[in-house]
Parts: structure tokens; C-alpha cells; sequence
């Protein structure tokens, strides 16, 4: 009888069956294997990548490395890097060479207890360790040393917390210069300074003694000198026809030195004025102030027949009476150096114009022209001191002392004066001053009085 089983009664061939399912799990396997080789693969990739990254880091590490070195190499400061027990890590060159040892390398691993005294060791050791355990950091600490030569070497040290990406202090840098050239740069210049002050000192005080001395002098010479020309006027008019006409000559020519004297006096008087007897600054209309100078000169002008021409003049901050004085001395100087041919006219102007040097702050240039004898400009910066003239007194009258006068007056505000000018062509007279004066030097002076000659 024939035996029936499950295979026959669906159908199938069971080996035809086995084989297949070995097929299968054939082709699974090396489906499974592909994965794992594409997994090694990419694994591979990323460990390629990370060793090129790292490769990359190691090279920018070494020239970083390189960079600090050359830096520690080559730089004259006393630079190092310590770690927490204040033991050596790096160092520059230059340290090392303070420290007695030629390679900066024997240094690294030992502290400054190999190299300094206990005390001074203890005392760096003390201040590092404080640093670090505070991080409050140690800025331009100025040492004096005796050195063993006996000479004083100052240094200048900086001591900074090294942190750690975390913000943990891993160590130490500190910085040591050499500041001994600067140390007796500075020491030579408060010398310097000392010396300075003892000769402005020096200075201010026989100015003072001068002035007080013209000041009196001038006072102790007035009366002897009135007294000549009047006694010399009664001398006259007494003996009127008992003298020969060579005493009534001598007699006339010592009035006329006494006057010229007198003259004389009062210029240096006004001179010294200047600064020792002037008035605050205040608001002064340069208009008023040349027409009232117009009107003390007006019979100068219509004796020489000459003619004065004022522009508009602008209200600047000065000494009412000292910029009366100095209008008078131009335009009186003007008149007085005419030329006999032709009747002299003046020009007076002025323009507000930005400083070169402060373009904010406003100027004031009067210009002060004439058409008379003029002068040769080498002659420029003679013409302004005392007692220099450019004619004989026989040729024109004065002192020589109206134009110092006028330039003591223009630096007293801030200012100049200049002139330019050619032989038989005229002259312009330049006075530049500041507009406004925000600090008047005048308020320190106590005491002022005001004259004019």
C-alpha cells in the first residue's frame, strides 16, 4: 500500500524545496556582508578625515609653537610661563640670560629658588602664589636693584593668572622689563625741570626787582629833571639879555635833553606797564577805540595835511587802554615817517580769521598801512625792539621805543605783530590777536594800576 505524506498532498518537491531556501539565506549573507564592508568603509573615511584634522592641528600647533618660540627668542623682554607651583615651563631668552644660563631649556622644572636668594625667591614664590589663587593680576610693579656693580636697574613686572579653557588658573605669565634708561630719562628731566623752575624763579624775581627799580627810578628822576627845565625857563627869563648867545645855546640845549628825557622816562614807564599795570580783559570795540585815537592825533593830521582811513573794526576781548596805546603808536608812526612830497594816508582794517593751528578758534588781523618812507624787511625784527631806530633823530624825533611798545602789547594778548614793507613804497603793519582769551593771564595779577603817557 503507498504511503501518502504532507509533501505529496500540496505538491511539492521537497528537494527542490531545500535548495531554495539555501539560495536564500546565500544571497543574505552577502547582502549582510556588502553592509558591513560599506560600514568599515565609512568608518574608514571619517578616521581618514579625523587624522588629516589632526594632522592640520599638529602642523598649526607647531608653528604656533614656532611662533612663541622666535617670540621668546628674539624679544628683549624677560618673559615666562610658570605652572601652579611656580615652576618653570617656558621662558624667553633674555630671562634666561639674566638667570645666568645660555638654553632656556635648562631652566624648565625649577624655580627662581635655583637661581635667587632665599629671601628674594620667597618673595616671588609669595607674590605668584597669591596671584593665582586670587586672579587678581600684578600690573607695571616698579623695582629698584643694586646691582653687583653698584649701578641701579629699575625693572617694570607684570605677573597674569594663565586659565584654562574653564576658566581654571593652570599657571602663570609674567612679563619683566628693563625700564633703567627710562627711570634716568626721567630723573635727568625733573632735574631738568628743578633747574628750569629755579631759573624762572630766578627770573620772575629779578624781573619783579627790575620793575620796581624802573618803576622808582623813573618816579626819583621825574622831579630833578622838572626842576631843570624850570629853573632852566627862569634862568632864562631873568637874565634874558645878560647872556651871550652861546649860553642862551647851552641853556636851550639842556631843556631839550631834559625834555628828551622826560620822554624817554615815560616810554620806559609805559613799557613796563605793559604787563605789571594792565587791566582784565573785557570787551573792547576797536572802532571807539580808533576814533578816539583819531581825535588825540587830529592836529598831527591836519599839520601834515595827511588823511586816516578807518575800515569796520571788530569788538575783541583786551585791554581797553593798551590797544588805545597800541593804535596810537601805528598811526602816529605812520604820520610821523611821511614822506615830504606827498601827504600820508593810513589805512586801518580788520578781519576775523580761523587760526591755523586751532581752526575753532577765531583770530583778529589789523592791518595797520601807509603810503610813507617805508623800510628794508631785513630790518623787520630790529624795528621792534627797544631803543632801535632806522633814522637819526635829526631825521625824525622819538625814542624808538614805540614800536616794543606795540609788540610787548601784541604778545601780552596772545598775539604778534609783523611788518612788511619796501624803501619809498610803505609800509603794512600786522597785529594778529585771539578774538577771545578763555583764561586771562591778567587774574593772577593783584594789585593793578592803570597809566598811560
Amino acid at each position: 500500500m503507498k504511503t501518502i505524506n504532507h509533501h505529496d498532498l500540496i505538491g511539492v518537491d521537497p528537494g527542490a524545496s531545500n535548495g531554495k531556501q539555501a539560495g536564500a539565506g546565500r544571497r543574505q549573507s552577502h547582502d549582510g556582508l556588502e553592509q558591513r564592508v560599506a560600514e568599515l568603509e565609512q568608518q574608514v573615511a571619517k578616521l581618514s578625515a579625523k587624522n588629516a584634522e589632526l594632522v592640520r592641528v599638529n602642523k598649526d600647533l607647531a608653528g604656533a609653537h614656532g611662533q612663541l618660540q622666535a617670540l621668546l627668542d628674539n624679544v628683549p623682554d624677560r618673559i615666562y610661563f610658570k605652572d601652579t607651583q611656580s615652576r618653570f615651563l617656558n621662558l624667553s631668552r633674555a630671562l634666561a640670560k639674566r638667570l645666568g644660563v645660555a638654553d632656556p631649556k635648562q631652566v624648565i622644572g625649577k624655580t627662581d629658588f635655583d637661581f635667587h636668594f632665599p629671601e628674594r625667591a620667597r618673595e616671588f614664590y609669595e607674590d605668584e602664589q597669591r596671584i593665582m589663587r586670587t586672579s587678581k593680576s600684578l600690573i607695571n610693579k616698579t623695582e629698584k636693584q643694586v646691582m653687583a656693580n653698584g649701578e641701579i636697574a629699575w625693572t617694570s613686572t607684570t605677573k597674569v593668572p594663565l586659565l584654562s579653557p574653564e576658566g581654571r588658573v593652570i599657571g602663570l605669565v609674567g612679563v619683566n622689563r628693563d625700564i633703567t634708561q627710562q627711570k634716568r630719562a626721567e630723573e635727568a628731566l625733573r632735574k631738568s625741570d628743578e633747574k628750569l623752575q629755579q631759573f624762572a624763579n630766578q627770573l620772575e624775581r629779578s624781573n619783579r626787582e627790575l620793575q620796581d627799580f624802573a618803576y622808582v627810578a623813573s618816579h626819583d628822576l621825574q622831579e630833578p629833571l622838572r626842576k631843570i627845565v624850570v629853573f632852566g625857563e627862569r634862568l632864562k627869563e631873568k637874565n634874558a639879555g645878560k647872556f651871550e648867545p652861546e649860553s642862551v645855546d647851552y641853556l636851550n640845549r639842556m631843556q631839550s635833553a631834559a625834555a628828551r628825557m622826560q620822554t624817554l622816562i615815560n616810554s620806559l614807564l609805559t613799557f613796563s606797564r605793559v604787563t605789571t599795570k594792565a587791566q582784565p580783559f573785557t570787551p573792547v570795540n576797536l572802532a571807539e577805540v580808533a576814533s578816539g585815537v583819531m581825535d588825540d592825533l587830529e592836529g598831527r593830521i591836519e599839520q601834515v595835511k595827511g588823511r586816516v582811513e578807518v575800515g569796520t573794526l571788530p569788538v575783541i576781548e583786551a585791554e581797553p587802554l593798551q590797544m588805545r596805546q597800541l593804535l596810537q603808536n601805528l598811526i602816529g608812526n605812520a604820520l610821523k615817517f611821511r614822506r615830504p612830497e606827498e601827504p600820508p594816508v593810513v589805512k586801518v582794517e580788520a578781519q576775523i580769521i580761523p587760526d591755523p593751528n586751532t581752526p575753532e578758534k577765531k583770530l583778529c588781523r589789523l592791518t595797520v598801512s601807509d603810503n610813507c618812507i617805508g623800510f628794508d624787511e631785513k630790518y623787520v625784527d630790529r624795528i621792534f625792539n627797544v631803543f632801535q631806530r632806522l633814522h637819526t633823530r635829526n631825521e625824525y624825533e622819538g625814542t624808538g621805543m614805540g614800536l616794543a611798545i606795540v609788540k610787548k602789547i601784541a604778545l601780552y594778548h596772545g598775539g604778534d605783530v609783523t611788518a612788511k614793507s619796501k624803501p619809498g613804497e610803505g609800509s603794512t603793519f600786522i597785529l594778529t590777536v585771539p578774538v577771545v582769551h578763555p583764561k586771562q593771564p591778567q587774574d593772577e595779577i593783584k594789585n593793578q594800576e592803570v597809566q598811560t603817557p
